[in-house]
């Protein structure tokens, strides 16, 4: 019996959503019954690879209300239902830190649609800030953030952890641990 295929799509502004993916990717090649794991950035998703899976996984950055790749993975909706099996992940600066899960998972629904990715899991992680990496629109919005975070009276950690963040050139927040349970729903799902 051939191994199942998971179809790994990311939408990654800055790499972390692309990081994630390839770390998603190695933990299931590292199961005893190890899936055949193809990572595809959202953009090259064919509705030939999507036939191929049996499980679909898509990752995508969230940045400024919108998920990268979603509008592109859209057009690709029929395709997708096919898929027995899929789940969704975000990646954004502070993830769930500062977002409730409940305000990401409607992200997901709303850029997927409740067809595409209603009732299925969905998993938001923390990623970082590239300042050198960063589009001059992305660079002016967070310019506000932080001007309006510093003005706060009461800034939170994660305030903080911007204005630092932008203030040094950068910040990485990923956690390799954070997709244990992404992995064992992938788990839950092959062993169907």
């Amino acid at each position: 019996m051939s191994p199942q295929t998971v179809l790994i799509s990311y939408g990654s502004t800055y790499g972390h959503t692309e990081r994630y993916a390839q770390w998603i990717a190695e933990e299931l090649q590292a199961l005893p019954q190890a899936p055949q794991a193809i990572l595809s950035p959202a953009a090259e998703v064919t509705d030939e690879l999507l036939a191929q899976a049996d499980i679909l996984i898509v990752g995508a950055s969230y940045l400024g209300g919108f998920l990268t790749g979603a509008p592109t993975l859209r057009k690709r909706k029929d395709a997708m239902l096919a898929v027995p099996h899929r789940l969704f992940y975000t990646v954004s600066f502070n993830g769930t830190a500062v977002y409730p899960r409940s305000y990401l998972d409607e992200r997901v629904m709303k850029s997927y649609k409740a067809d595409v990715a209603g009732d299925r899991p969905a998993f938001h992680f923390r990623g970082g800030l590239k300042m050198d990496e960063m589009t001059k629109l992305h660079r002016a919005a967070l310019t506000g953030v932080k001007t309006a975070y510093k003005l706060k009276p009461h800034q939170n950690e994660y305030d903080k952890q911007l204005i630092e963040a932008f203030d040094n050139g950068g910040a990485d927040y990923m956690d390799r641990a954070a997709i244990t349970p992404l992995v064992e729903q992938v788990k839950e799902y092959l062993a169907g």
